[in-house]
C-alpha cells in the first residue's frame, strides 16, 4: 500500500477486496471529505480527521466511527456528515485535549458553592460536604474524565452507583450520584457543547429512610455511664449539651465564645440549616455543662468546643449527635410541651408561619420557652441518674441559681 494519501469510493465491496488481499493501511473516502478508514492487521477502523481554524488557531476534529463491518460505508458516511455539520455550523465538540475533564468542572462547582453560603453569610458545609465525596468516591472514579464521556456512558455511572450502595451504603453512593450530576448541570451552563443528557440518566436512585434511632428512657444511666468515662472535659460538655438542647451537632460544634449570652440567660447559632438563627436558653443544667467546658478552654480558642462535631463520633457513647437531638424531641412529648415551643427550641420553621413574624413570636414567648426548656433539662438529669441530680437550689428558687452560675461563662 503506497505511503501517500489515497482517495477511494469505498464500498463495503471495496474493503472486502483489501482484506482479501491483505492490503493495509490508511484510505480517505472520496465522496465525504475528512472520512476514512484505517485497515489494520486484526480489524478495519473508520474515522473521521478533518483540520480547520478556531478563533484563529489551527485545530482539528478526529472522532471514531466504529469498526467494519459492524459500521457498514453508508453509515459510516452519515455519521462523518453529521460531524461536518456541527463544524460547518459552529458547534463543534471539543476534543479530548480541550474537553472539560470532571475534576476541573468540580473545581469550579465548589467555588460557587462557597460563594453561595458566603453571600448567606454561612458556613460553607455543603461545600465541605461535596469535597469528602469527592475525595472518597468522584475523583478516584471519574476525576480525568472528560464530561460529554460521562454523559455517553450511562452504563458506568450506573455500575459505580451500584458498587458504592454495596460498599458505602444506600445514602453515600445517592449523595455522590448527586453531587456527580449537580457538577454536570453546573459545567453545562458555561459549555453548549455538552450532551444534554445527564450522566445519571441510568441510576435507580436508593430508597433513604430517615433515621429516627434515638435513646430509649430505660438506657440513659447507662448512657451516664458511658460519658463519665470520657477523658475530654470539653467532649463531655459537648455531648451534654447536645442533649440538653437537642442542637444539631454540626451547629453546635461551630458554636464560638462571642455566641453565649449570659446577660441574656441563652445562647445563639447564626445561619442555622433553615436559614435563620437560633436562640437557645438556658436552664441550670445547660449553665453548667457550659461551665465545664469553659474550664477546659485554651486561650484564643474562638470555639466552644474544638475538634468536636464530626471527630465527636469517635466517642464510645450508646447514642450521639443526631440520635440526641431526637431523644430531645421525644422527651418534649412526653412531657407535654406544647408543638410551637418544641419547634422554636429546636430551631424548626414552623410549616405555615411567615419568617417575618417567627422572630416576635419568639420573643412574645420567651419565658415560656424558659420555662420549657428547665422543665425538659430536669426530666434528662433525672433520667441519667439520681446520683447526677443537680445540687439543691438556692432558696431564691431556680432563676437565682442559674444566674449565680453565669459569670463564670463571661
Amino acid at each position: 500500500m503506497p505511503t501517500k494519501k489515497v482517495k477511494q469510493l469505498i464500498t463495503d465491496r471495496y474493503i472486502g477486496v483489501l482484506q482479501d488481499f491483505d492490503k493495509r493501511g490508511i484510505i480517505w473516502d472520496s465522496k465525504v471529505a475528512g472520512l476514512r478508514i484505517r485497515v489494520g492487521q486484526h480489524r478495519i477502523s473508520w474515522s473521521y480527521f478533518q483540520q480547520h481554524r478556531i478563533h484563529g488557531k489551527r485545530s482539528t476534529t478526529c472522532r471514531s466511527l466504529g469498526h467494519w463491518p459492524v459500521v457498514n460505508a453508508d453509515d459510516a458516511r452519515k455519521a462523518a456528515l453529521v460531524i461536518s455539520g456541527r463544524i460547518a455550523a459552529g458547534r463543534r465538540e471539543p476534543g479530548l485535549r480541550t474537553a472539560v475533564r470532571f475534576d476541573a468542572a468540580l473545581d469550579e462547582y465548589l467555588k460557587f458553592l462557597r460563594a453561595k453560603s458566603a453571600r448567606k453569610g454561612k458556613p460553607a458545609r455543603h461545600a465541605l460536604n461535596v469535597e469528602k465525596l469527592r475525595r472518597q468516591f468522584l475523583s478516584p472514579e471519574f476525576g480525568r474524565w472528560p464530561l460529554a464521556d460521562l454523559s455517553n456512558s450511562p452504563e458506568a455511572v450506573r455500575d459505580w452507583h451500584e458498587k458504592i450502595t454495596k460498599e458505602a451504603g444506600p445514602v453515600s453512593a445517592n449523595r455522590a450520584a448527586q453531587a456527580l450530576r449537580a457538577t454536570y448541570r453546573f459545567a453545562s451552563r458555561l459549555n453548549r457543547s455538552l450532551p444534554p443528557a445527564l450522566p445519571t440518566s441510568a441510576i435507580v436512585f436508593n430508597t433513604e429512610v430517615p433515621s429516627e434511632k434515638g435513646l430509649a428512657f430505660a438506657d440513659f444511666p447507662k448512657w451516664c455511664a458511658a460519658w463519665e468515662r470520657l477523658e475530654s472535659p470539653v467532649r463531655r460538655a459537648y455531648h451534654m449539651v447536645g442533649l440538653l438542647t437537642g442542637c444539631r451537632p454540626g451547629e453546635l460544634a461551630r458554636l464560638e465564645w462571642k455566641d453565649i449570652r449570659p446577660r441574656e440567660r441563652a445562647f445563639v447559632i447564626g445561619g442555622a440549616k433553615a436559614g435563620n438563627d437560633i436562640r437557645i436558653p438556658f436552664s441550670i443544667e445547660i449553665v453548667r455543662a457550659l461551665k465545664m467546658a469553659r474550664g477546659a478552654a485554651i486561650e484564643g480558642e474562638p470555639l466552644v468546643f474544638p475538634e468536636c462535631g464530626h471527630a465527636g463520633h469517635r466517642d464510645d457513647l450508646p447514642a450521639r449527635g443526631q440520635a440526641l437531638r431526637h431523644t430531645y424531641r421525644t422527651i418534649c412529648a412526653d412531657l407535654g410541651i406544647d408543638e410551637l415551643i418544641s419547634h422554636y427550641l429546636l430551631g424548626h420553621a414552623p410549616a405555615g408561619i411567615s419568617q417575618r413574624y417567627i422572630l416576635k413570636l419568639i420573643l412574645a414567648s420567651g419565658p415560656a420557652m424558659r420555662a420549657a426548656q428547665a422543665k425538659i433539662s430536669r426530666r434528662i438529669v433525672a433520667l441519667l441518674n439520681p446520683t447526677v441530680r443537680a445540687p439543691a437550689l438556692s432558696p431564691d428558687g431556680p432563676q437565682e441559681a442559674e444566674v449565680s452560675l453565669l459569670p463564670a461563662l463571661s
